[in-house]
């Protein structure tokens, strides 16, 4: 299998280490010919699913240690695991290359399943998740959401929203109406207890699941 790599040359280096990595895992054998690409999301990990004999397909993870930190990954799948939540089971790990082995949630998203009939089951699901995260949350396990970061996710807003998207340019005034209504958003999440936070929960990243996942 050739893919062809941001420099645009067919030769994948990285996925001809990970072929070897998982040609190497005895106890977890998989069937190296089967390894396709599965998705990808806003980073420089990479996602193929591979036939394996004692499972219907496994994943595997390709995260470059120069761009990702797949140690963090680790981290926080291992945290909401123990939230009680569904998460892909990690099988296998190579963290100075790189490379994870995980079990396949499935390639059906909340985007693909949504419409009238569905959408209130599905979301009141989600809903529980996210309380089922909430409540099990400890402190010190992950770093607090705190004033610097939330305001500078709310500084996406004029940034991208109003400035790239619209291609427009706020006021003095609007700016300091703006700035206010920033102060107290703040203030209001600032004030509840912190619990861990999701930050891409969205039905393109929720997995419906079927029996066995």
């Amino acid at each position: 299998m050739q893919l062809h790599t941001e420099s645009g040359t067919s030769s994948d280096d990285r996925l001809k280490e990970l072929q070897s990595w998982l040609s190497n895992l005895p106890s977890l054998p998989v069937k190296i010919e089967t390894l396709r690409p599965a998705s990808a999301d806003a980073s420089f990990r990479r996602y193929f699913r591979v036939d394996a004999p004692s499972e219907a397909t496994l994943i595997a993870m390709d995260a470059p240690p120069h761009q990702e930190n797949v140690g963090t990954y680790i981290h926080v799948a291992n945290v909401l695991n123990n939230t009680g939540v569904t998460v892909p089971q990690i099988l296998a790990q190579d963290e100075s290359r790189g490379f994870l082995l995980l079990s396949d949630l499935g390639s059906t998203t909340y985007l693909h399943q949504l419409n009238l009939d569905s959408s209130h089951k599905l979301y009141m699901d989600a809903i529980e998740a996210l309380l089922q995260i909430q409540i099990n949350s400890k402190p010190g396990i992950l770093p607090e959401y705190d004033r610097e970061m939330l305001l500078r996710e709310l500084m996406l807003f004029p940034e991208w929203y109003i400035k790239h998207h619209l291609k427009t340019t706020l006021t003095g005034a609007q700016e300091k109406d703006l700035k206010q209504v920033f102060d107290i958003i703040l203030a209001n999440n600032l004030a509840q207890p912190q619990v861990y936070v999701h930050r891409d929960y969205h039905s393109r990243n929720l997995m419906v699941l079927t029996k066995g996942n």
